[in-house]
């Protein structure tokens, strides 16, 4: 019925323009008087029954402007030009706005393609309240709206639901991995099966987009030969970081009394507009001065170059033919729960490691590895934090900014492969009584606040079939995740190292935790769709592609066999540059 309705649709803009024609063309030639008004009438009736035709409950939401290119005494009622287009396919269809997503529509529309951008969450207009830690860590109102099922219990987890994804709530870290990284079974050949042992590109087939990356997301860093273990750029980071904090000197020169190398986080924040808030992860930030795709792909791919984004739209499933070929997606629109197949030549499927084998299982897409949805990682964290017997300032200002790598591969005591170490800050008082076992009140949770500071260390885990996602029968999605012993095995060194470097720094009192105690904060999650050059161990090709469907490609972190020793952001973003470039030459 709806399509009837759009059809009517389409079909009255036609007549209306015909109209509008024989309208522009009588009013140069002399007639008489009836002659123009009966031309001058007509397009205006049609106009009427345009008008009437959008109240119906159809998705019209999706058709942008602009507006017709010819002027016209009846602007009161515009028919949208690209109206006409509804009928015809976009070259590609994205689903997902985050790291993977964002990027490659800028890539795709930049190159001239009629792309759709589709996301699920809204945008968000009034940042303002977005800075309230009640409603951003405790309501956690950008964060995913869905209820998932996870090991038993219903919950919701900590990964972005806004326009831009997790890039628009993320603390801003874009490191590259280490060369290593795309061997694994260097270190892992214990645990791993032969056909991970590789991944089925190189970091040098990656390097080139990885300097695209750091470009486009304004990447600020410190001298690259301070990072070691790690790949960096091969002379400077696009943009220069701002001095330490005094807390961060004091900081820096525990991590060196440690025995290890400090330096300045990469980051993807303009430090010339920041405002150094406190609270950064988690929080929306008040003046897009944090890289996101939404402030460095999405609004300048819809300004300049037509890409049409459509927000709080859900993609239900992928629709295939009697042959099996992809030729449509079905899509919802959550205002109104309308539900719409649009069609394109190629579908990219960007919903993160949870949404996007959703999607996979939804439209019956499983191939032929039964790899869809299993291998879920997030990285097993270890954290230290340390009280100081005076204020560090991390409660009125931005202190995420060291970091250290000289445990990437292990220690000479510790040969076992872990990843990279970070200050963090604390986000809230709300979220220290959140977290400690037993109740504190404001003014103590405050003082804490105050004199808190806290660094994480982030543990290659490894991949596992049974940590999976999953959908019921009832459509809904349930994650099973259980960090391997060998994962918490590492966590628990790392968390020894990180109170080593609080202790030299002088905290009076410090405390640690495990990433195995946390199965909310899944920030860095990879894996269910893991890439490969066999169809039967792999979900994608080496380009991201189904091995069994030519035209769906999916360029979030699930593509990831393993989940690296860095924040996977940054990789996310080069693999979809080179994803882009070849849907650019090839679909």
């Amino acid at each position: 019925m709806h399509r009837y309705y759009r059809t009517c649709c389409i079909k009255t803009a036609e007549v209306q323009r015909i109209f509008y024609l024989f309208f522009v063309t009588f009013s140069f030639f002399p007639a008489p008087y009836e002659v123009h008004r009966f031309f001058t009438l007509l397009p205006l009736i049609s106009y009427i029954l345009c008008l009437y035709l959008f109240l119906l409950p159809t998705p019209y939401s999706l058709i942008p402007t602009p507006y017709s290119l010819l002027p016209t005494p009846y602007s009161l009622f515009p028919i949208p030009c690209s109206l006409y287009y509804m009928t015809n396919d976009f070259d590609a269809i994205i689903i997902g706005s985050g790291a993977g997503g964002g990027t490659v529509a800028l890539a795709l529309a930049k190159a001239g393609k009629q792309v759709l951008l589709v996301e699920r969450g809204s945008r968000f207009i009034d940042s303002e309240p977005y800075q309230d830690e009640q409603r951003m860590l405790i309501d956690m109102a950008a964060f995913d709206d869905r209820t998932i099922e996870v090991n038993g219990r219903n919950t919701r987890l900590f990964i972005g639901g806004i326009l831009g994804g997790g890039t628009s709530l993320y603390g801003g870290v874009l490191m590259r991995p280490s060369r290593n990284d795309f061997h694994p079974g260097k270190y892992y050949s214990e645990w791993l099966p032969r056909h991970l042992w590789d991944w089925p590109i190189t970091y040098d087939q990656l390097s080139p987009y990885f300097d695209q990356a750091e470009s486009l997301f304004h990447v600020a860093g410190d001298d690259p030969k301070k990072i070691i273990h790690v790949e960096t750029p091969a002379h400077s980071y696009p943009a220069k970081t701002p001095p330490l904090e005094p807390i961060n000197q004091k900081l820096e020169r525990g991590i060196e009394k440690a025995g290890f190398t400090p330096f300045h986080l990469p980051l993807g924040i303009d430090f010339n507009r920041c405002l150094r808030c406190p609270k950064c992860p988690g929080y929306y930030c008040p003046n897009d001065s944090r890289a996101s795709t939404l402030v460095c792909a999405i609004d300048g791919a819809v300004r300049n170059y037509h890409l049409q984004l459509k927000t709080n739209t859900e993609a239900e499933c992928l629709v295939t033919n009697a042959q099996g070929k992809v030729v449509g997606v079905k899509l919802r629109w959550r205002d109104t729960g309308t539900i719409e197949t649009i069609k394109a030549k190629t579908y990219i499927i960007a919903a993160g490691a949870i949404g996007s084998p959703v999607i996979l299982i939804k439209s019956g897409l499983t191939g032929r590895s039964g790899q869809v949805g299993r291998n879920y990682m997030y990285h097993c964290g270890a954290l230290a934090a340390g009280l100081f017997s005076q204020p560090t300032g991390g409660a009125d200002t931005f202190i995420k900014q060291l970091g250290f790598t000289d445990l990437y591969f292990g220690s000479g005591d510790f040969p076992h492969k872990l990843g990279y170490s970070q200050t963090v800050p604390i986000p809230g008082h709300l979220s220290i009584q959140e977290n400690l076992p037993v109740p504190i009140p404001d003014a103590i949770a405050k003082f804490l606040l105050k004199r808190i500071l806290a660094m994480t260390g982030f543990v290659e885990d490894l991949p596992q079939a049974e940590n999976r996602v999953e959908v019921t029968n009832t459509g809904a999605i349930r994650l099973v995740h259980k960090f391997h012993p060998y994962d918490i095995y590492r966590s628990r060194y790392y968390m020894r190292q990180l109170k080593k470097v609080m202790r030299h720094a002088g905290v009076v009192f410090m405390f640690g935790a495990t990433g195995d105690k946390d199965d909310r904060h899944t920030a860095h999650q990879v894996g269910t769709t893991r890439f490969g050059t066999d169809p039967k161990t792999s979900v994608l090709d080496p380009y991201c592609r189904l091995h069994d469907h030519d035209n769906v490609f999916v360029v979030d972190g699930g593509f990831m066999p393993t989940s690296l020793g860095v924040s996977p952001a940054l990789t996310i973003v080069a693999n979809a540059l080179r994803v882009a470039d070849y849907i650019k030459e090839t679909c």
